[in-house]
């Protein structure tokens, strides 16, 4: 089971990403910007902060995996989301999908 609790922190993923690997699976947990609005006219797109979560199978690093065999899932940019990350990839571990 991946426990991240006392490794990672808001704070952290605003400045950098976090990787690990766990039994197989390697996994990345990242600050992204998404689009919720396009730009229209002189009005720039409306972005926010999420937290993605994206796994992939070894034995490869993130850049050397081809794009196909990565699976990602966006979570609130705030501590429950990144919980709900963490819970996120205990559950695609457990059903089998890196």
């Amino acid at each position: 089971m991946i426990d991240l609790h006392g490794n990672i922190s808001i704070p952290y993923l605003k400045k950098s990403r976090f990787t690990g690997s766990y039994q197989g699976m390697r996994y990345m947990i990242q600050k992204a910007e998404v689009v919720i609005e396009e730009a229209k006219d002189e009005e720039p797109a409306k972005t926010k902060n999420v937290i993605r979560a994206i796994i992939w199978p070894e034995p490869f690093s993130f850049e050397a995996t081809p794009d196909e065999k990565k699976h990602s899932m966006d979570f609130s940019f705030d501590l429950d989301g990144l919980w709900a990350s963490m819970d996120w990839l205990n559950e695609e571990y457990s059903a089998g999908h890196y």
